[in-house]
């Protein structure tokens, strides 16, 4: 799931600014957000994460105590090296909800996906857990749902369902970028990238990753650009 926001959030910036200090301050790039200096975090210290989910029931609330909110179908991690992977995830037993296309429910209004290919090529959500503590702990983890909130509450349903604790935090990429900057148009230019998201989870993530490598680039241009692979699926 790709999304998108018109500008960025100063505020909600200066509360993540801590977090960016940490990547070597000389080699960070200055962004500019309604007057606050922002320091953009190497692609090489970013994961992209985009998650594809039944519906998005519930993701609007804080807390869910219902059998009939959304879930996560789909989790896709790209870095800035082009390496990209993604699982589908089995549903447990009590994730009933689903938004299926008219005159096929079986298969997912938006992102394609069959309930029937969930249950026999899904992970357990077990490992899908301990896969995403393997590779994203100690990174700057960066989805494009708004403020996080959708892609955090799917994350942790599927985190309380597998009884595993999360060893890493996530970050709204628009946080730190703000679209109507010029250069992220120059970016959307130069990678050849669509604005119309697949509605993959690998996909969508490489697809950022990608982005986001690119717009780092032309904020920081006297530094070598980073060198990444567009994947094959």
């Amino acid at each position: 799931m790709r999304l998108g926001r018109n500008s960025g959030a100063a505020f909600a910036a200066l509360q993540h600014a801590y977090i960016l200090t940490a990547f070597n301050p000389d080699r960070s790039v200055i962004l500019m957000d309604k007057n606050i200096e922002i320091e953009l975090p190497r692609p090489e210290d970013v994961v992209v994460m985009d998650i594809e989910a039944s519906s998005l029931r519930g993701t609007s609330k804080t807390v869910y105590d219902t059998d009939s909110t959304s879930y996560p179908v789909e989790i896709g991690i790209a870095h800035a090296d082009g390496r990209t992977e993604a699982h589908l995830i089995k549903p447990e037993a009590s994730w009933k909800d689903w938004n299926g296309e008219h005159g096929n429910e079986d298969k997912g209004r938006i992102h394609g996906i069959s309930r029937r290919q969930l249950f026999e090529e899904g992970r357990d959500v077990r490992d899908v857990a301990g896969w995403l503590n393997d590779e994203l702990t100690g990174k700057v983890v960066m989805c494009d749902s708004p403020e996080a909130k959708a892609d955090t509450f799917w994350i942790d349903r599927l985190f309380q369902a597998a009884q595993v604790e999360r060893t890493f935090d996530i970050q709204y990429l628009y946080d730190y970028i703000d679209l109507q900057d010029p250069d992220m148009g120059r970016a959307y230019d130069n990678t050849g990238l669509s604005r119309e998201a697949p509605h993959r989870a690998g996909q969508d993530a490489a697809d950022v990753m990608i982005l986001y490598s690119e717009y780092y680039a032309l904020k920081n241009s006297d530094d070598q650009r980073p060198d990444f692979d567009t994947p094959s699926f």
